[in-house]
């Protein structure tokens, strides 16, 4: 009991040097450091990687610093520790300096939810459950009535900070259709690249209007659908038909219309929508549309139509990152065991390797999970790290697998917050032209692009600007520590 004691005593003893306990003093050091590595690495990869860590222990000779998964952890171990452990030993004020160690948060091994909906058909597109929800067992059922949009609901999509305004606003909108409330946004647009989830929240607003607020009235409308039934009613049934189109989808009390960017290339059905949306603005009716662009970018809407759709509120679905893959690889785990494989097993350093290196939406993630789970299944395989770096190796959607001068320089841009614009400019402030030579010396090293080629690529430069850049670099790189954590920054970023 005593040696218990004494134990406790130890750890919150007020550190010699800073006259605080070890675990505060550990906690205020950090905090100067993430400052730095900010600066140091750039803020995009250090809200990446290393902002991550966290001080989960420490004491008078040692700090623990954990990442969210044992991936992080070893990445970090690998790229940035010379890095944290620099700048940690010129901020700690204890002498000499704590040793810093890194490990994975135990807390944070993933385990795959429960599947709460339907049970799946495995050749239908995956729903992607939300992590932050803790789902309750629940029998797995299909009935024959059973439409295959029924699946998409809020509970099973998957929500990341690309995706999570886009998240918060479907779910408004349902609510505020039942509560029966007059809209706060009118119309409103969500949209991202195919593949992104737009369609997923437009069945599950649909799906809970219907089921919690059967008696409104809810209209949903691909612009396939759209084009065709209004083309039809003006050419075959006159102005009743016409009549009738328009009546079905203007006595609604929420519309949702989704691919509204095709509805551009057809004039007669772009002024039809036009006029369906101011009369169910006016009459505080809630329009909710998906676009695979912004309004101001879909080429062949007319300024007013594009007006329009952007008045009320336009979100954006951006890229999946590598948390919001990783728990969309958990997802589709956990639907596979819920409909039958129960024994499919996929070790967490093939499910990090799977989330890092696949540049994809969610649709191609779940691709290339149904052919990593397809050839295990029909070969009789194990599926492991090497099994999944062998199968994907040549799928389009890997990152890394070809380097160029656009992607180094988009890099660059990143990392040294500067502009493509600047790339190719004549500016030679210190602040546009050093980033400027550092993409051209990565381009040099990472590349197979010739001296004139590179040159050419920067502004239409001369060859003897690339290699006056190459050799300066170098040297910089070899005389600055902090230069140097930022082009390793760079070289981590295009790896990713």
């Amino acid at each position: 009991m005593s040696r218990v004691a004494d134990k406790m005593t130890n750890i919150k003893a007020p550190d010699l040097y800073t006259g605080e306990p070890p675990l505060q003093s550990a906690h205020n050091t950090w905090k100067q450091v993430k400052t730095d590595l900010a600066y140091a690495l750039g803020p995009n990869v250090h809200r990446s990687w290393t902002g991550r860590l966290h001080i989960t222990q420490a004491d008078e000779s040692v700090v623990t610093l954990s990442a969210p998964t044992r991936f992080i952890a070893s990445k970090i171990e690998t790229q940035f520790a010379d890095t944290v452990r620099r700048l940690w030993d010129k901020h700690d004020q204890v002498d000499p300096p704590r040793r810093l160690a890194f490990a994975a948060n135990p807390s944070a091994v993933r385990t795959p939810a429960t599947l709460t909906s339907v049970k799946p058909n495995p050749s239908q597109r995956a729903s992607l459950a939300a992590p932050q929800e803790t789902a309750q067992p629940q029998a797995a059922v299909n009935t024959a009535s059973e439409s295959p949009r029924d699946r998409f609901t809020f509970d099973n999509f998957v929500v990341g900070t690309s995706n999570e305004l886009a998240m918060a606003v479907a779910r408004q909108v349902a609510s505020q259709c039942g509560a029966g409330r007059a809209p706060q946004y009118n119309p409103i647009v969500i949209h991202g690249s195919n593949g992104m989830g737009k369609t997923h929240l437009l069945y599950a607003i649909e799906n809970a209007v219907r089921d919690n607020h059967p008696d409104k009235r809810m209209r949903f409308i691909s612009a396939e659908d759209f084009v065709s039934t209004f083309v039809a009613s003006v050419r075959g049934q006159g102005r009743e038909g016409i009549a009738a189109f328009k009546a079905s989808l203007r006595d609604v009390d929420l519309l949702v219309i989704d691919d509204a960017h095709f509805i551009a290339d057809k004039p007669g059905s772009q002024e039809e929508l036009l006029h369906t949306l101011v009369s169910l603005v006016d009459s505080g009716k809630q329009i909710l549309i998906a676009a695979d662009r912004h309004p101001d970018k879909i080429e062949k809407a007319t300024e007013r139509l594009k007006s329009y759709m952007s008045s009320g509120l336009v979100c954006k679905i951006g890229a999946a990152d590598y948390e919001l893959r990783l728990r969309i690889l958990d997802r589709l785990i956990a639907r596979r065991r819920a409909g039958g494989q129960q024994d499919l097993a996929i070790p967490q350093n093939a499910r990090d390797h799977l989330a890092a290196r696949m540049n994809a939406t969610p649709r191609d993630l779940e691709g290339a999970f149904n052919q990593i789970v397809a050839q295990s299944e029909f070969l009789g395989t194990s599926i492991t790290l090497e099994s999944v770096q062998e199968t994907l190796s040549d799928s389009r959607y890997m990152m890394g697998q070809r380097l160029t001068v656009d992607r180094i320089q988009k890099a660059v841009c990143e990392v040294f917050s500067v502009t493509p614009t600047d790339m190719v400019s004549k500016r030679r402030a210190r602040v546009i032209a050093r980033p400027r030579q550092v993409a051209m010396y990565l381009s040099k090293k990472l590349t197979k692009r010739s001296l004139p080629d590179i040159g050419r690529r920067f502004g239409g430069r001369d060859h003897t600007t690339v290699m006056h850049a190459v050799k300066r670099i170098d040297q910089l790189r070899a005389d600055d520590a902090s230069f140097n954590a930022q082009i390793e920054a760079v070289e981590t970023l295009l790896k990713t």
